[in-house]
């Protein structure tokens, strides 16, 4: 990931690895529910049985991969020769463009907030018919793979990130230079060049540029491996995840990812899961040109 989550992106090298703030029987203690194994439950994902990867045979319209994520949320992946996406799933989605919204569905047909409906019949095995139609009436018919090849390990944890689009409350940065800390809180919507600015003041030129008002309007996980940040105004950072260690919370998420190697570089991270609200707090820490950095991401 070229441009995300700013300095994590830049000072740990565009990995990140989160793990479960102290012991998951912590989240139990302070009212918040859970499960019997300790792990906090934030509400069901609501299409979890829905959800699906369909990777799409060549047609017309160019579009490459069907997405319905837990969350409600759907990522058509087209594709996009003259404008390369920021960042991809894996190889097979190199040079593509993204489109997000939100999707209902009902009697097995989904609607897209763009007015589009899709639907799937003629199953076999992994293998389906995929009807695609435009508000216009374009309508186009193509066959399809589900993809299970990049599915994370189920569980609570997985559910609590895949529940919904999470939106970022807050963030406090937090440098570390010769044993003494540097702070500063950053209130939502979070602007990264504003970010990027304390950073250089504190700590050196960043290699990436941020335009002004690089607002981060939210953040996707899903169950088969895609984390996804979606701007007010700018293209969409798409790249994958995995657990680690999911009885401990760790997962790692790479961006570029040329050769499928997810744990092609290495950060320490971690999420706390609270209810009332349900929040996610992910703590990203790195090191930077000798500079030990911790960023504390807040989201709803």
């Amino acid at each position: 990931m070229k441009k995300i989550f700013l300095m994590m992106a830049l000072a740990a090298t565009a990995l990140f690895a989160t793990t479960a703030c102290g012991d998951d029987d912590d989240d139990n203690s302070n009212g918040s529910g859970g499960s019997s194994s300790g792990v906090v439950v934030l509400t069901p994902p609501p299409y979890k049985t829905e959800a699906r990867v369909v990777n799409l045979q060549s047609n017309e319209k160019g579009i490459r991969q069907l997405r319905l994520m837990e969350s409600g949320v759907y990522m058509i992946a087209i594709e996009d020769a003259g404008n390369g996406a920021r960042a991809t799933r894996s190889v097979d989605l190199t040079g593509c463009s993204f489109d997000f919204g939100k999707y209902t569905s009902s009697n097995g047909v989904f609607t897209f907030s763009n007015g589009m409906t899709i639907s799937f019949a003629g199953q076999s095995g992994n293998d389906v018919e995929v009807t695609i139609k435009w508000k216009n009436g374009t309508t186009i018919k193509t066959r399809g793979t589900i993809d299970t090849s990049g599915a994370v390990v189920p569980g609570e944890m997985t559910d609590n990130l895949c529940s919904r689009a999470w939106t970022v409350e807050n963030v406090r940065a937090i440098g570390k230079v010769e044993g003494i800390k540097v702070a500063k809180d950053f209130k939502g919507p979070i602007d990264l060049a504003k970010v990027k600015e304390w950073y250089e003041s504190n700590f050196g030129k960043l290699k990436d540029e941020f335009e002004a008002n690089t607002i981060i309007e939210g953040i996707y996980f899903d169950s088969h491996g895609l984390f996804s940040i979606n701007y007010q105004n700018r293209r969409d950072d798409v790249g994958v995840w995995r657990w680690t260690d999911m009885n401990a919370g760790k997962l790692v998420y790479t961006w570029n990812d040329k050769l499928n190697a997810i744990s092609l570089f290495s950060g320490d991270a971690s999420v706390e899961f609270a209810k009332s609200p349900d929040t996610c707090k992910l703590t990203l820490k790195g090191n930077f040109s000798n500079y030990d950095l911790e960023f504390q991401f807040t989201l709803k």
